[in-house]
Protein backbone atom coordinates (compact mmCIF):
# COMPACT_ATOMS: atom_id res chain seq x y z
CA UNK A 1 0.00 0.00 0.00
CA UNK A 2 1.46 3.41 -0.98
CA UNK A 3 2.51 5.63 1.93
CA UNK A 4 -0.05 8.40 1.16
CA UNK A 5 -2.85 5.83 1.21
CA UNK A 6 -1.70 4.40 4.54
CA UNK A 7 -1.48 7.92 5.96
CA UNK A 8 -5.00 8.69 4.76
CA UNK A 9 -6.31 5.50 6.37
CA UNK A 10 -4.68 6.50 9.65
CA UNK A 11 -6.27 9.95 9.45
CA UNK A 12 -9.65 8.44 8.71
CA UNK A 13 -9.41 6.12 11.73
CA UNK A 14 -8.40 9.08 13.88
CA UNK A 15 -11.47 10.97 12.71
CA UNK A 16 -13.66 8.03 13.63
CA UNK A 17 -12.13 7.90 17.11
CA UNK A 18 -12.59 11.65 17.51
CA UNK A 19 -16.27 11.29 16.63
CA UNK A 20 -16.65 8.53 19.21
CA UNK A 21 -14.95 10.56 21.93
CA UNK A 22 -17.10 13.58 21.11
CA UNK A 23 -20.26 11.52 21.63
CA UNK A 24 -18.91 10.06 24.87
CA UNK A 25 -17.96 13.53 26.12
CA UNK A 26 -21.46 14.73 25.25
CA UNK A 27 -23.07 12.04 27.41
CA UNK A 28 -20.77 12.72 30.36
CA UNK A 29 -21.10 16.51 30.28
CA UNK A 30 -24.82 16.68 29.45
CA UNK A 31 -25.87 17.49 33.04
CA UNK A 32 -23.04 19.95 33.65
CA UNK A 33 -24.35 22.94 31.72
CA UNK A 34 -25.46 24.03 28.28
CA UNK A 35 -22.05 24.81 26.77
CA UNK A 36 -20.02 21.61 27.45
CA UNK A 37 -22.40 19.15 25.76
CA UNK A 38 -23.10 21.52 22.88
CA UNK A 39 -19.37 21.93 22.22
CA UNK A 40 -19.00 18.14 22.19
CA UNK A 41 -22.03 17.83 19.92
CA UNK A 42 -20.61 20.45 17.55
CA UNK A 43 -17.29 18.61 17.33
CA UNK A 44 -19.03 15.31 16.70
CA UNK A 45 -21.22 16.72 13.92
CA UNK A 46 -18.26 18.49 12.31
CA UNK A 47 -16.26 15.25 12.27
CA UNK A 48 -19.24 13.34 10.88
CA UNK A 49 -19.54 15.89 8.07
CA UNK A 50 -15.79 15.73 7.38
CA UNK A 51 -15.80 11.94 7.25
CA UNK A 52 -18.67 12.11 4.78
CA UNK A 53 -16.85 14.69 2.64
CA UNK A 54 -13.73 12.48 2.58
CA UNK A 55 -15.79 9.56 1.37
CA UNK A 56 -15.24 7.44 4.48
CA UNK A 57 -18.94 6.89 4.96
CA UNK A 58 -21.87 6.57 2.57
CA UNK A 59 -24.59 7.68 2.16
CA UNK A 60 -24.14 11.31 3.17
CA UNK A 61 -26.98 11.02 5.70
CA UNK A 62 -26.93 8.16 8.24
CA UNK A 63 -29.63 5.62 7.44
CA UNK A 64 -32.41 5.50 10.01
CA UNK A 65 -36.08 4.50 10.07
CA UNK A 66 -36.86 7.94 11.52
CA UNK A 67 -35.34 10.02 8.72
CA UNK A 68 -38.62 10.51 6.84
CA UNK A 69 -40.39 11.57 10.05
CA UNK A 70 -37.62 14.01 10.93
CA UNK A 71 -37.90 15.57 7.48
CA UNK A 72 -41.68 15.80 7.85
CA UNK A 73 -41.27 17.40 11.29
CA UNK A 74 -38.97 20.03 9.79
CA UNK A 75 -41.38 20.74 6.93
CA UNK A 76 -44.28 21.17 9.36
CA UNK A 77 -42.14 23.61 11.35
CA UNK A 78 -41.41 25.58 8.18
CA UNK A 79 -45.14 25.66 7.35
CA UNK A 80 -45.93 26.89 10.87
CA UNK A 81 -43.87 30.02 10.23
CA UNK A 82 -46.80 31.36 8.20
CA UNK A 83 -48.50 32.14 11.55
CA UNK A 84 -45.38 33.20 13.44
CA UNK A 85 -45.46 36.44 15.42
CA UNK A 86 -41.65 36.50 15.42
CA UNK A 87 -39.94 35.13 12.29
CA UNK A 88 -36.51 35.57 13.85
CA UNK A 89 -37.52 33.36 16.79
CA UNK A 90 -38.93 30.80 14.36
CA UNK A 91 -35.68 30.67 12.39
CA UNK A 92 -33.94 30.05 15.69
CA UNK A 93 -36.45 27.26 16.29
CA UNK A 94 -35.53 25.64 12.98
CA UNK A 95 -31.89 25.69 14.05
CA UNK A 96 -32.88 23.95 17.29
CA UNK A 97 -34.63 21.25 15.29
CA UNK A 98 -31.51 20.70 13.19
CA UNK A 99 -29.44 20.42 16.38
CA UNK A 100 -31.84 17.83 17.85
CA UNK A 101 -31.96 15.82 14.66
CA UNK A 102 -28.19 16.11 14.28
CA UNK A 103 -27.67 14.63 17.75
CA UNK A 104 -29.96 11.74 16.95
CA UNK A 105 -28.19 10.98 13.66
CA UNK A 106 -24.78 11.33 15.28
CA UNK A 107 -25.66 8.75 17.94
CA UNK A 108 -27.08 6.35 15.35
CA UNK A 109 -23.97 6.67 13.17
CA UNK A 110 -21.52 6.37 16.07
CA UNK A 111 -23.08 3.39 17.83
CA UNK A 112 -22.21 0.80 15.20
CA UNK A 113 -21.17 -2.06 17.49
CA UNK A 114 -22.14 -3.56 20.85
CA UNK A 115 -18.82 -2.39 22.29
CA UNK A 116 -19.49 1.23 21.28
CA UNK A 117 -22.98 0.98 22.74
CA UNK A 118 -21.45 -0.25 26.01
CA UNK A 119 -19.03 2.68 26.05
CA UNK A 120 -21.82 5.18 25.49
CA UNK A 121 -23.96 3.64 28.23
CA UNK A 122 -20.99 3.87 30.58
CA UNK A 123 -20.61 7.54 29.65
CA UNK A 124 -24.30 8.15 30.44
CA UNK A 125 -23.87 6.45 33.81
CA UNK A 126 -20.73 8.46 34.55
CA UNK A 127 -22.62 11.68 33.83
CA UNK A 128 -25.42 10.48 36.11
CA UNK A 129 -22.92 9.65 38.87
CA UNK A 130 -21.38 13.11 38.65
CA UNK A 131 -24.79 14.78 38.84
CA UNK A 132 -25.95 12.63 41.75
CA UNK A 133 -22.71 13.36 43.62
CA UNK A 134 -23.26 17.06 43.04
CA UNK A 135 -26.81 16.80 44.34
CA UNK A 136 -25.65 15.03 47.49
CA UNK A 137 -22.95 17.67 47.96
CA UNK A 138 -25.55 20.41 47.60
CA UNK A 139 -27.72 18.69 50.21
CA UNK A 140 -24.80 18.43 52.64
CA UNK A 141 -23.18 21.85 52.15
CA UNK A 142 -25.92 24.11 50.85
CA UNK A 143 -24.37 24.68 47.41
CA UNK A 144 -23.43 22.60 44.41
CA UNK A 145 -19.82 21.95 43.43
CA UNK A 146 -19.80 23.45 39.95
CA UNK A 147 -21.80 26.68 40.11
CA UNK A 148 -22.11 27.27 43.87
CA UNK A 149 -25.89 27.25 43.50
CA UNK A 150 -28.01 27.01 46.62
CA UNK A 151 -31.02 24.66 46.68
CA UNK A 152 -34.36 26.05 45.57
CA UNK A 153 -36.21 27.53 48.57
CA UNK A 154 -40.02 27.37 48.78
CA UNK A 155 -42.42 28.37 51.53
CA UNK A 156 -39.51 30.02 53.29
CA UNK A 157 -38.25 26.80 54.89
CA UNK A 158 -38.31 23.95 52.35
CA UNK A 159 -35.16 23.34 50.30
CA UNK A 160 -35.38 21.44 47.02
CA UNK A 161 -32.22 20.20 45.32
CA UNK A 162 -31.25 21.50 41.89
CA UNK A 163 -27.57 20.39 41.60
CA UNK A 164 -26.24 21.81 38.31
CA UNK A 165 -29.71 22.67 37.01
CA UNK A 166 -31.69 25.86 37.56
CA UNK A 167 -34.85 24.24 38.93
CA UNK A 168 -35.71 21.06 40.85
CA UNK A 169 -38.00 19.92 38.03
CA UNK A 170 -35.12 20.11 35.55
CA UNK A 171 -32.97 17.93 37.79
CA UNK A 172 -35.87 15.50 38.23
CA UNK A 173 -36.29 15.14 34.46
CA UNK A 174 -32.64 14.19 34.04
CA UNK A 175 -32.59 11.80 37.00
CA UNK A 176 -35.73 9.83 36.13
CA UNK A 177 -34.65 9.51 32.49
CA UNK A 178 -31.37 7.79 33.39
CA UNK A 179 -32.23 6.05 36.66
CA UNK A 180 -33.70 2.99 34.85
CA UNK A 181 -30.36 2.53 33.09
CA UNK A 182 -28.51 2.21 36.41
CA UNK A 183 -31.15 -0.10 37.86
CA UNK A 184 -31.41 -2.34 34.77
CA UNK A 185 -27.67 -2.80 34.35
CA UNK A 186 -27.33 -3.21 38.10
CA UNK A 187 -29.75 -6.12 37.99
CA UNK A 188 -28.79 -7.70 34.67
CA UNK A 189 -25.35 -6.37 33.79
CA UNK A 190 -21.88 -7.72 34.42
CA UNK A 191 -21.66 -9.18 37.91
CA UNK A 192 -18.73 -7.11 39.18
CA UNK A 193 -20.59 -3.87 38.44
CA UNK A 194 -23.99 -4.85 39.80
CA UNK A 195 -23.71 -3.48 43.32
CA UNK A 196 -22.03 -0.20 42.29
CA UNK A 197 -24.75 0.40 39.70
CA UNK A 198 -27.55 -0.52 42.09
CA UNK A 199 -25.96 1.88 44.56
CA UNK A 200 -25.95 4.58 41.89
CA UNK A 201 -29.62 3.89 41.23
CA UNK A 202 -30.38 4.14 44.94
CA UNK A 203 -28.53 7.42 45.38
CA UNK A 204 -30.25 8.75 42.26
CA UNK A 205 -33.58 8.10 43.96
CA UNK A 206 -32.36 9.78 47.16
CA UNK A 207 -31.48 12.95 45.24
CA UNK A 208 -34.81 12.78 43.41
CA UNK A 209 -36.68 12.53 46.71
CA UNK A 210 -34.90 15.67 47.90
CA UNK A 211 -36.20 17.51 44.83
CA UNK A 212 -39.75 17.12 46.21
CA UNK A 213 -41.11 16.96 42.68
CA UNK A 214 -44.52 15.35 42.15
CA UNK A 215 -43.97 14.63 38.50
CA UNK A 216 -40.57 13.14 39.23
CA UNK A 217 -41.94 10.60 41.71
CA UNK A 218 -44.82 9.71 39.38
CA UNK A 219 -42.40 9.24 36.48
CA UNK A 220 -40.00 7.18 38.59
CA UNK A 221 -42.66 4.80 39.90
CA UNK A 222 -44.16 4.36 36.42
CA UNK A 223 -40.84 3.84 34.64
CA UNK A 224 -39.59 1.32 37.20
CA UNK A 225 -42.88 -0.57 36.91
CA UNK A 226 -42.38 -0.68 33.14
CA UNK A 227 -38.78 -1.80 33.65
CA UNK A 228 -39.97 -4.60 35.94
CA UNK A 229 -42.34 -5.83 33.24
CA UNK A 230 -39.69 -5.68 30.53
CA UNK A 231 -37.03 -7.42 32.61
CA UNK A 232 -39.55 -9.79 34.23
CA UNK A 233 -38.09 -8.91 37.61
CA UNK A 234 -40.11 -7.55 40.52
CA UNK A 235 -37.22 -5.62 42.08
CA UNK A 236 -37.56 -2.39 40.03
CA UNK A 237 -41.28 -2.11 40.83
CA UNK A 238 -40.58 -2.72 44.52
CA UNK A 239 -37.88 -0.05 44.44
CA UNK A 240 -40.31 2.42 42.90
CA UNK A 241 -42.99 1.62 45.47
CA UNK A 242 -40.48 2.05 48.30
CA UNK A 243 -39.40 5.41 46.89
CA UNK A 244 -43.02 6.58 46.73
CA UNK A 245 -43.60 5.49 50.33
CA UNK A 246 -40.49 7.31 51.55
CA UNK A 247 -41.50 10.44 49.65
CA UNK A 248 -44.99 10.38 51.17
CA UNK A 249 -43.53 9.99 54.65
CA UNK A 250 -40.99 12.79 54.28
CA UNK A 251 -43.08 15.55 52.71
CA UNK A 252 -42.36 18.74 54.71
CA UNK A 253 -45.17 20.23 56.76
CA UNK A 254 -45.28 23.38 54.63
CA UNK A 255 -45.90 21.34 51.49
CA UNK A 256 -48.54 19.25 53.27
CA UNK A 257 -50.33 22.44 54.29
CA UNK A 258 -50.21 23.76 50.73
CA UNK A 259 -51.54 20.46 49.40
CA UNK A 260 -54.39 20.47 51.92
CA UNK A 261 -55.41 23.93 50.69
CA UNK A 262 -55.78 22.73 47.09
CA UNK A 263 -59.46 21.86 46.43
CA UNK A 264 -58.88 19.05 43.90
CA UNK A 265 -56.29 16.37 43.09
CA UNK A 266 -55.83 17.98 39.68
CA UNK A 267 -54.81 21.26 41.27
CA UNK A 268 -52.48 19.43 43.64
CA UNK A 269 -50.73 17.91 40.64
CA UNK A 270 -50.74 20.95 38.41
CA UNK A 271 -50.95 24.00 40.68
CA UNK A 272 -53.43 26.67 39.50
CA UNK A 273 -50.78 28.27 37.29
CA UNK A 274 -50.38 25.26 35.02
CA UNK A 275 -54.09 25.17 34.30
CA UNK A 276 -53.84 28.74 33.03
CA UNK A 277 -50.82 27.87 30.88
CA UNK A 278 -52.70 24.92 29.42
CA UNK A 279 -55.77 27.02 28.67
CA UNK A 280 -53.59 29.51 26.81
CA UNK A 281 -52.03 26.67 24.82
CA UNK A 282 -55.49 25.36 23.93
CA UNK A 283 -56.48 28.85 22.81
CA UNK A 284 -53.52 28.82 20.41
CA UNK A 285 -54.56 25.42 19.07
CA UNK A 286 -58.13 26.61 18.53
CA UNK A 287 -56.90 29.66 16.64
CA UNK A 288 -54.42 27.72 14.45
CA UNK A 289 -55.31 24.03 14.68
CA UNK A 290 -53.29 22.61 11.78
CA UNK A 291 -49.87 24.27 11.92
CA UNK A 292 -49.92 26.21 15.19
CA UNK A 293 -48.72 29.70 16.02
CA UNK A 294 -45.20 29.09 14.74
CA UNK A 295 -42.17 27.08 15.75
CA UNK A 296 -40.38 28.44 18.84
CA UNK A 297 -42.96 31.19 19.46
CA UNK A 298 -45.08 29.89 22.34
CA UNK A 299 -43.60 32.43 24.74
CA UNK A 300 -43.85 35.25 22.18
CA UNK A 301 -47.48 34.47 21.34
CA UNK A 302 -48.60 33.87 24.94
CA UNK A 303 -49.89 37.41 25.72
CA UNK A 304 -52.22 37.41 22.71
CA UNK A 305 -53.92 34.14 23.70
CA UNK A 306 -54.04 34.24 27.49
CA UNK A 307 -57.34 34.45 29.34
CA UNK A 308 -58.39 37.70 30.97
CA UNK A 309 -57.70 36.34 34.48
CA UNK A 310 -54.20 35.06 33.61
CA UNK A 311 -51.61 37.24 35.41
CA UNK A 312 -48.66 35.73 33.52
CA UNK A 313 -49.16 37.44 30.19
CA UNK A 314 -46.13 39.67 30.54
CA UNK A 315 -43.90 36.76 31.54
CA UNK A 316 -44.68 34.54 28.59
CA UNK A 317 -44.14 31.19 30.38
CA UNK A 318 -43.70 27.77 28.83
CA UNK A 319 -46.77 25.54 28.63
CA UNK A 320 -45.48 23.11 31.29
CA UNK A 321 -46.84 20.31 29.13
CA UNK A 322 -44.69 19.36 26.17
CA UNK A 323 -47.61 17.92 24.20
CA UNK A 324 -49.69 21.08 24.47
CA UNK A 325 -46.57 23.17 23.88
CA UNK A 326 -45.75 21.25 20.70
CA UNK A 327 -49.34 21.35 19.43
CA UNK A 328 -49.61 25.08 20.13
CA UNK A 329 -46.47 25.78 18.09
CA UNK A 330 -46.80 23.20 15.28
CA UNK A 331 -50.50 22.36 15.36
CA UNK A 332 -52.12 18.97 15.07
CA UNK A 333 -49.79 18.19 12.17
CA UNK A 334 -46.77 18.55 14.44
CA UNK A 335 -48.37 16.48 17.18
CA UNK A 336 -49.17 13.72 14.68
CA UNK A 337 -45.54 13.59 13.52
CA UNK A 338 -44.31 13.43 17.10
CA UNK A 339 -46.71 10.62 17.99
CA UNK A 340 -45.71 8.74 14.83
CA UNK A 341 -42.06 9.08 15.85
CA UNK A 342 -42.82 7.70 19.31
CA UNK A 343 -44.71 4.80 17.75
CA UNK A 344 -41.76 3.97 15.49
CA UNK A 345 -39.33 4.12 18.41
CA UNK A 346 -41.64 1.85 20.39
CA UNK A 347 -41.69 -0.67 17.53
CA UNK A 348 -37.88 -0.72 17.45
CA UNK A 349 -37.66 -1.22 21.20
CA UNK A 350 -40.19 -4.04 21.04
CA UNK A 351 -38.23 -5.78 18.27
CA UNK A 352 -35.02 -5.67 20.28
CA UNK A 353 -36.76 -6.91 23.41
CA UNK A 354 -38.37 -9.81 21.54
CA UNK A 355 -34.95 -10.80 20.20
CA UNK A 356 -33.63 -11.02 23.76
CA UNK A 357 -32.74 -14.72 23.59
CA UNK A 358 -30.27 -14.03 20.79
CA UNK A 359 -28.84 -10.82 22.22
CA UNK A 360 -29.78 -10.60 25.90
CA UNK A 361 -27.53 -7.65 26.67
CA UNK A 362 -29.11 -5.58 23.90
CA UNK A 363 -32.54 -6.47 25.27
CA UNK A 364 -31.53 -5.21 28.72
CA UNK A 365 -30.22 -1.98 27.19
CA UNK A 366 -33.47 -1.55 25.26
CA UNK A 367 -35.53 -2.15 28.40
CA UNK A 368 -33.53 0.52 30.25
CA UNK A 369 -33.77 3.04 27.42
CA UNK A 370 -37.47 2.33 26.95
CA UNK A 371 -38.18 2.83 30.66
CA UNK A 372 -36.16 6.05 30.58
CA UNK A 373 -38.25 7.31 27.69
CA UNK A 374 -41.42 6.43 29.60
CA UNK A 375 -40.18 8.54 32.51
CA UNK A 376 -39.33 11.43 30.19
CA UNK A 377 -42.71 11.31 28.49
CA UNK A 378 -44.55 11.25 31.82
CA UNK A 379 -42.55 14.25 33.03
CA UNK A 380 -43.61 15.92 29.80
CA UNK A 381 -47.21 15.92 31.03
CA UNK A 382 -46.25 18.49 33.68
CA UNK A 383 -43.21 20.13 32.07
CA UNK A 384 -42.25 21.31 28.59
CA UNK A 385 -39.21 19.03 28.85
CA UNK A 386 -38.82 18.73 25.08
CA UNK A 387 -38.22 22.49 24.92
CA UNK A 388 -35.92 22.92 27.94
CA UNK A 389 -32.39 23.57 26.66
CA UNK A 390 -30.13 20.61 27.39
CA UNK A 391 -33.06 18.56 28.69
CA UNK A 392 -34.38 18.43 25.14
CA UNK A 393 -31.09 16.72 24.27
CA UNK A 394 -31.82 13.98 26.82
CA UNK A 395 -34.82 12.93 24.75
CA UNK A 396 -32.86 12.75 21.50
CA UNK A 397 -30.01 10.88 23.16
CA UNK A 398 -32.47 8.25 24.39
CA UNK A 399 -34.15 8.03 20.98
CA UNK A 400 -30.75 7.63 19.33
CA UNK A 401 -29.83 4.86 21.76
CA UNK A 402 -33.15 3.11 21.14
CA UNK A 403 -32.75 3.11 17.37
CA UNK A 404 -29.04 2.27 17.48
CA UNK A 405 -29.71 -0.72 19.73
CA UNK A 406 -32.34 -1.97 17.30
CA UNK A 407 -29.81 -1.65 14.49
CA UNK A 408 -27.37 -3.90 16.37
CA UNK A 409 -29.80 -6.81 16.78
CA UNK A 410 -28.48 -8.82 13.86
CA UNK A 411 -24.80 -8.13 14.54
CA UNK A 412 -24.60 -8.84 18.28
CA UNK A 413 -23.49 -12.38 19.21
CA UNK A 414 -25.08 -14.06 22.22
CA UNK A 415 -23.82 -12.99 25.64
CA UNK A 416 -22.16 -9.90 24.20
CA UNK A 417 -23.49 -6.41 24.03
CA UNK A 418 -24.45 -3.31 25.88
CA UNK A 419 -24.67 -4.65 29.39
CA UNK A 420 -21.30 -6.36 29.18
CA UNK A 421 -18.63 -4.21 30.69
CA UNK A 422 -20.93 -1.49 31.96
Amino acid sequence: MPAPTRELDVRIRELRRLQEWAVLAFAVTLPLGQAPPEISLGIGLAVLALRTALGQRRPWLPRSPLNALLLLWFLVAVASMHNSVDPHASVSGLRKLLKWFGLYLLVVDTVDSPSMLARLLRACLLGLAVEVSDGLWQAATGQDLFYRRAPHLVFGTVTRLTATFHHPADLAIYLVSLCPLAVALGLRGERRWRWPLLGLGGFTIVVLLLCFNRGGILALVSSLAVLALLLRRWAPAALGAAAAAVQAATVPAAIRAWSAAMPTILQKLTEPERLMYWQTALNMVKAHPWFGVGVNTFVKAYPAYRTASDPYGQIGPYAHNQYLHLTAELGLAGLAVFLALLLRVGISLRRTLRAGSGAPALAVASAAVGAGLVAYLIMGCLESALFYGRLSLVFWLLVGLAMATDGLRDSAPPQQGAAHGT
